[in-house]
């Protein structure tokens, strides 16, 4: 019984311990991390690398199926459709919900707040769709502008593919 406590004692201790590193070696104070940023300021970009590069990312359903990629810059997002989704020209999830309630809306939206004075006309929002026979192989989707309009695009492609492949 001795033995035991005194090996729980020396566990506690030696716990007591690591925590002390631990804290030492994982916490800076704000005044040091100040002289490491002074130290070595940001450097600006070189100029080649404001050129955006398009950020490539699968659209995936639930299930884990690659329904589209999406390749997008700060100006215009580009869907591929992948080869085994069946997409067609006429299918209500794409022309009632995609094209009329999410980038008709959105087009609509940016034409209001152009002619308010609110945008630049150039960057209203516009898309087109490249067909191959009457299935939809592409989305691509100018001017954007917003994370929060990015983020609505691909939910919104996510759910019509994920929509017309179920059936």
């Amino acid at each position: 019984m001795i033995e035991l406590n005194q090996e729980l004692e020396m566990l506690k201790r030696m716990g007591s311990y690591v925590d002390e590193l631990l804290t030492e070696l994982s916490f800076r104070k704000a005044d040091v991390l100040a002289k490491k940023a002074e130290q070595h300021p940001a450097q600006p970009p070189p100029q080649q690398a404001l050129v955006a590069q398009p950020t490539i990312r699968s659209v995936r359903s639930r299930t884990g199926a690659n329904l589209a990629t999406i390749s997008y810059t700060r100006e215009e997002a580009r869907f591929q459709i992948s080869p085994g989704v069946e997409l067609r020209s006429d299918d209500k999830p794409f022309t009632s919900f995609l094209l009329r309630k999410v980038l008709d809306q959105m087009v609509e939206e940016d034409r209001r707040r152009a002619e308010a004075g609110e945008i630049d006309p150039d960057k209203v929002l516009s898309y087109e769709i490249v067909y191959d026979g009457d299935k939809v192989k592409e989305i691509l989707v100018r001017n954007y502008r917003q994370d929060s309009r990015l983020r609505e695009l691909i939910s919104s492609v996510r759910w019509t593919l994920e929509t017309v492949s179920s059936r």
